[in-house]
């Protein structure tokens, strides 16, 4: 086994690692799916774009790097936006990715995601806050592990 094997370092784990050999293996360890969403609209400046790309890294980076060996990050969604249409889409892909084996489900925004008042099938969203800011490293640990823990 190399040394820098992610499937056994604990590294964080991106879809694509994963054989289906693995998956059978990691999946009781791997409990916790996350995804990102950009919600980008087409309308973008390539510069624009570029941002809202840099946000979602920076909130990904929240969510990975505390809790590598739990988390699986699937693929963005980035031309969905946050309204009625994309929470019937996003309820349905959090319910598919709980329908193969994951326990929960993070949804990461690029953007400050508004009140809900219909279910997305997510357990938890974290975005940026106040508009343009991201959450401390601390209480997105918290949030996560009283997600964990059953207390959210």
């Amino acid at each position: 086994m190399k040394e820098n094997d992610d499937s056994r370092t604990g590294e964080t784990m991106k879809f694509s690692d994963l054989s289906a050999e693995q998956w059978a293996e990691l999946q009781p360890y791997l409990d916790t799916a996350i995804l990102p969403l950009t919600g980008l609209s087409g309308s973008e400046m390539p510069h624009e774009a570029t941002a809202v790309l840099e946000n979602l890294r920076d909130v990904l980076d929240l969510i990975e790097g505390p809790f590598k060996g739990r988390v699986v990050v699937y693929p963005a969604c980035h031309y969905v936006k946050w309204d009625d249409g994309a929470n019937e889409q996003l309820a349905v892909l959090c319910s598919s990715l709980k329908q193969v084996g994951f326990r929960y489900v993070i949804i990461a925004a690029a953007f400050q995601a508004p009140d809900q008042d219909k279910p997305i099938s997510a357990d938890m969203v974290i975005g940026l806050e106040n508009g343009d800011v991201l959450p401390s490293a601390p209480a997105v640990s918290e949030a996560v592990r009283t997600l964990w823990l059953g207390r959210a």
